[in-house]
């Protein structure tokens, strides 16, 4: 099977993201972190079946199958608009660096998914 270097960047970063996501909430989760208390526990789940959506979608990706590019390109989606008010919300400067790098993740893997194979980029 044959894949395109974006399909594996985009499918590599989608695990990526997803893994670490999922180890980050679950151990805010696990040590009752403040920011977990105040955002709620009901989106910190959410966050984490949209990771396990996203987990699966980064193996559909890897396999260069449509559902797999529909699946990431929703759940990074939604992840991304979630993470998207922290960008100015979030209390602490760190977090708000981690939001901004978790918006611009999604943002390359959706274009990584969507961009053809083959198509160069004028520099």
């Amino acid at each position: 099977m044959k894949r395109s270097s974006n399909i594996m960047v985009a499918a590599i970063l989608t695990a990526l993201y997803c893994l670490v996501t999922v180890i980050r909430v679950s151990i805010a989760i696990a040590t009752q972190d403040q920011t977990v208390q105040d955002a709620g526990n009901g989106f910190a789940v959410l966050i984490l079946i949209l990771c396990t959506v996203g987990l699966v979608s980064a193996y559909g990706v890897w396999n260069n199958q449509k559902w797999g590019k529909i699946l990431a390109i929703f759940s990074m989606g939604v992840n991304g608009l979630l993470a998207l008010p922290g960008v100015v919300f979030a209390p602490t400067l760190l977090l708000k660096l981690d939001a901004g790098v978790s918006v611009l993740v999604v943002i390359i893997v959706i274009v990584m998914v969507l961009r053809r194979p083959g198509v160069a980029t004028a520099v």
